[in-house]
């Protein structure tokens, strides 16, 4: 199947009860797991990459690798950009072939996060491209942002419905309600009411920031009120250490590199395929991609 627009996806999945995994990427083998991974479980599934990523290996071998991976699978691919705030950046990422794109203006004033955000929404709309924006301050690291989990800063609901009136098509929203990027330190605050008034408000899916880390019942409750984009960045990473530690404890003496690329593959795509049945994407391919019945 060819590349898809997150989007339609996402309001299918939001419609239906189910969370869309999207991976942050780390190379060619990480890309290969998560795709294939969806692919075992006849799920949809959204390849994100980080600007750093994009900077280490660039932007057409990137699409390159994971648009030749999605021909080869019958589940629906997007290809996203994840946290973006270089407008050059995101402009490369659509000449190159990314399917959606993230504006990440959550450390501006709002009226300028707004502002901006039209903007780049005004752009892809014109190239047909998805576009993710972000209000609120979501704690942790993602890429060389950094903002402490006791600073985060939740989403107010009156800008939620300022921020959108503008952009109807937003293929996925990110509100912050409390998740937090990279290991959490205590136990995830996620604020379900401000979540559920936001979705009763906005006909537009909500991004959830913060993946690694959360319970089922976390998961299955965000789901069930909106999240139809569930991130995971941090356990793929984690995965990907500890697939090549785990060869390398179990053969001390392995001078072969193909073993340790294998190790972190099957690491990589375990992880991928528990993530798809934790949120219900499961056998959801077609319906994602709006050929099931």
């Amino acid at each position: 199947m060819a590349f898809v627009s997150m989007g339609p996806m996402l309001k299918r999945a939001q419609a239906d009860g189910y969370g869309i995994a999207a991976f942050n990427m780390i190379d060619y083998n990480s890309a290969r797991s998560i795709v294939e991974g969806a692919a075992d479980m006849n799920a949809p599934i959204i390849v994100q990459v980080s600007v750093k990523t994009i900077r280490h290996w660039g932007f057409k071998p990137i699409a390159t690798w994971v648009r030749m991976m999605a021909e080869d699978t019958d589940v629906p691919v997007a290809l996203h950009l994840d946290h973006c705030t270089d407008e050059d950046v995101i402009k490369r990422c659509i000449d190159a072939g990314w399917t959606s794109v993230m504006f990440d203006g959550s450390s501006l004033p709002f009226a300028e996060n707004r502002e901006r955000s039209e903007a780049i929404y005004r752009l892809t709309e014109s190239a047909g491209v998805g576009l993710e924006a972000e209000i609120g301050a979501i704690g942790g690291v993602e890429d060389d942002k950094f903002v402490a989990e006791d600073s985060a800063i939740l989403a107010d609901y009156d800008e939620c419905l300022e921020f959108v009136k503008n952009m109807p098509n937003l293929a996925v929203f990110a509100p912050a309600i409390g998740t937090a990027h990279g290991v959490y330190k205590g136990q995830p605050k996620i604020a379900y009411a401000l979540l559920e008034k936001i979705t009763a408000a906005v006909a537009i899916p909500i991004a959830l920031h913060g993946g690694t880390g959360l319970s089922q019942e976390q998961f299955d409750r965000c789901i069930a009120a909106g999240c139809a984009k569930v991130n995971i960045s941090t356990m793929h990473k984690l995965r990907f250490i500890k697939g090549f530690i785990g060869v390398r404890q179990e053969k001390p003496k392995l001078e072969e590199p193909l073993p340790f690329i294998i190790g972190q593959y099957d690491a990589m795509k375990k992880d991928v395929c528990d993530m798809i049945t934790a949120f219900g994407s499961q056998g959801k391919a077609a319906h994602a991609a709006g050929t099931a019945g």
